[in-house]
């Protein structure tokens, strides 16, 4: 069998990228990783190849490309829209800044923006977490024993026409909504404090529905939406009944784990059709 390209993982926050890994592993395809810093969680261990860059470090990025010999690179894991002390640019980052402007760019259109110039830069080819490894994706349909009831079904669509107008805006990928009612929409301050927020506005009586989509012009190689375990006991502790993603253009992390902890605690999760076009 021929060897798999050695594919470099930009990590970002949340459990992804170890999903990732542990998928490199059972491929037995190379890789290595690169800790964004800033935004990927704890490290990784002596175990897994890797070092921690600042997103701005793109001379460093291209070294490592050529002396670790990486051909396809992949995003994944959260990445907020850093500023530019956070950004750390070093002359060539700065140089391309200089050209595209990083106060123009939303979250979406900073990180195309990075990928444009790691594949010019570092002759690698950018590749969505998905199209590498389709079993991440959400599939359409209801995932779990509970079902949705008709109030859920009312509120995922209400939920997934604001999502999608949010993230025309490039503002975030998810909306909770009960009963008809906007609990709290996403922006920079992510998903699960969106959670912790809804929490807190809940109205009296049942339902409540996280909703996650792309934004209609998201390159699909880069921040899909994404939920997992953690994320279903965060909906489960907010008091919600379940959770909604985009089929194809999201993905569930550990998905075993996942639905398994939605059973347990009597959460639906179901993949809708959002109508989203994407790239890549």
């Amino acid at each position: 069998m021929a060897t798999l390209p050695k594919l470099g993982i930009l990590a970002g926050g949340g459990n992804g990228p170890r999903q990732l890994i542990k998928a490199c592993r059972d491929l037995d395809r190379p890789f290595f990783v690169i800790r964004l810093e800033g935004h990927a969680d704890a490290d990784f261990g002596t175990d897994v190849p890797h070092v921690t860059l600042p997103l701005g470090h793109l001379a460093k990025f291209k070294e490592l490309c050529a002396v670790e010999k990486i051909e396809e690179i992949v995003m994944i894991g959260r990445v907020r829209r850093p500023s530019l002390a956070e950004l750390k640019p070093d002359m060539l980052a700065l140089k391309v800044l200089a050209k595209i402007g990083l106060a123009s760019l939303g979250d979406d259109g900073l990180l195309r923006a990075v990928g444009k110039v790691l594949e010019a830069e570092c002759h690698v080819r950018m590749v969505g977490a998905g199209d590498v490894f389709t079993a991440l994706l959400a599939p359409e349909g209801v995932l779990t024993k509970a079902q949705p009831h008709e109030q859920d079904e009312i509120d995922i669509a209400r939920a997934a026409e604001i999502a999608n107008e949010l993230g025309r805006l490039d503002v975030g990928q998810a909306v909770i909504v009960q009963q008809g009612i906007v609990l709290g929409v996403e922006s920079i301050e992510g998903t699960d404090a969106l959670i912790a927020r809804a929490h807190d506005v809940r109205r009296e009586g049942g339902g409540g529905v996280l909703v996650k989509i792309a934004k209609p012009q998201q390159d699909n190689r880069y921040d899909l939406p994404a939920i997992g375990p953690e994320t279903v006991a965060r909906v489960h502790a907010a008091g919600l009944a379940g959770i909604a993603v985009e089929a194809g253009r999201s993905l569930i992390i550990d998905r075993a784990a996942t639905l398994d902890a939605a059973d347990m605690a009597g959460l639906f999760i179901v993949g809708i059709k959002a109508g989203g076009e994407g790239h890549g």
